[in-house]
């Protein structure tokens, strides 16, 4: 089978989307498939089941880049003819959309946000019922524009609660190789607390300095150790600069989880989380979490009180449940935790999704009419289905550029104004 993997916000150094696309792509490679992945790049090359899309870099020093040419997304699929589609960002499929139903190719949306949390922290200023409208709309095109939707949590799927859609839980996985406890079994001097957590607003990094400046307000003796890059970097080292806080940067596999293996417990800040890949792998590490009441790194200690403890996303609440699970043997935690790990194998993610791509595939196949034109199989579209999708995708132009026109006007008023 033929699969293509398409992902924006994709870089070398980025965090659990990178993870969760490249190991997927590796257990479908192992299962004798062939896997395309594209993404963003600073060019346009192709090579080693990589396609990279010449593509800007976001203005906001995240370091990302975004596929903005749906041009080029359509040259890769023509030129990699995949059988189905599995989509990582919910922008892209505006473009993979009209290609996948020209083509007759089932597409897969695999959801890693909540847009309604995210929203709410970089646009705090916008009323909630208008993120909620903007939360919805896309919800609703999400849906539209794939015949299948994939999330990691449940927690991951109340954002398509009122669509109607179909909707697929498929938790991920960890690397328990990679992951796993420290030989290192005496008790730390200090209490060591770890986060790993990309530096971004919407993974409220500052949490986790926050809940240690709690901790030692009580008398704890703790350190926190931040892994992680990102935007707020700079800031965050002068707002901690009155902490035993240690930033590392980003720093590979096996040093995240050498760091893991040793720490006491690992702080997980993000409301947002809907799976949580960095708190599994600090479970895996046998290292017990505090993670956010309701986001999806809680749900995976659910009823696990020794491998971790949920909490609101407050600096209270936080150090009080760091507290409780420090009062819990240290053995205790670290096999608590293991064994919450052990249930995530990468390996059933990757059958999971295998079963999905093939009962599409064979769905996909049998609703298609086709026809044997000079030896090879050509896709009998319906003339008027693919005329209603060009008009679509026109439509969508023009109001883009409409709003693109107002926003200019917008921004050149209050210039005159003020």
């Amino acid at each position: 089978m033929r699969i293509a993997q398409l992902a924006n916000f994709y870089s070398d150094t980025s965090g659990g989307l990178r993870v969760a696309v490249n190991n997927l792509g590796a257990g479908y490679r192992a299962a004798g498939h062939e896997v395309t992945l594209i993404v963003p790049g600073s060019r346009t090359r192709t090579g080693d089941g990589r396609a990279e899309i010449a593509s800007p870099m976001l203005p906001n020093g995240s370091g990302y880049r975004v596929i903005v040419s749906g041009r080029a997304v359509r040259r890769v699929l023509d030129a990699i003819d995949p059988q189905v589609i599995e989509v990582h960002d919910k922008l892209l499929l505006r473009w993979v959309n009209p290609w996948a139903r020209r083509h007759g190719i089932p597409v897969i949306a695999i959801s890693h946000e909540r847009l309604d949390i995210t929203l709410a922290h970089f646009a705090p200023w916008a009323p909630r019922r208008l993120r909620l409208v903007v939360t919805r709309s896309i919800a609703r095109r999400t849906v539209a524009r794939s015949d299948l939707i994939v999330v990691c949590s449940r927690f991951g799927g109340e954002e398509f609660a009122r669509s109607g859609a179909a909707v697929r839980l498929v938790p991920l996985g960890v690397d328990l190789e990679t992951f796993r406890p420290s030989d290192i079994a005496e008790p730390n001097a200090k209490t060591q607390l770890v986060s790993v957590t990309r530096l971004s607003t919407e993974k409220l990094p500052s949490l986790a300095i926050d809940a240690l400046a709690e901790l030692r307000r009580r008398g704890v003796d703790a350190e926190l150790t931040m892994i992680g890059t990102g935007p707020l970097h700079a800031r965050l080292r002068r707002y901690a600069q009155d902490q035993p806080v240690r930033f590392t940067g980003f720093v590979s596999a096996p040093e995240v989880s050498a760091i893991l293996g040793q720490a006491d417990l690992a702080l997980v800040p993000g409301p947002a989380e809907t799976f949580g890949l960095a708190a599994l792998e600090a479970l895996a590490c046998g290292t017990a979490i505090v993670g956010v009441l309701g986001s999806g790194a809680s749900e995976l200690i659910t009823g696990e009180p020794d491998a971790g403890l949920p909490a609101k996303p407050d600096p209270r609440e936080f150090a009080e449940a760091t507290q409780m699970l420090l009062s819990v043997d240290r053995q205790t935690r670290r096999r608590a935790a293991r064994a919450v790990a052990e249930r995530y194998r990468w390996d059933n993610a990757v059958r999971a999704m295998l079963a999905i791509h093939v009962e599409l595939t064979r769905r996909s196949s049998s609703t298609r009419t086709v026809r044997r034109v000079d030896g090879q199989d050509k896709i009998n579209d319906d003339w008027q289905r693919l005329r209603q999708e060009e008009r679509e995708e026109r439509d969508a132009r023009i109001r883009e550029e409409l709003e693109r026109v107002d926003r200019i006007s917008r921004t050149l008023s209050d210039e005159r104004d003020s």
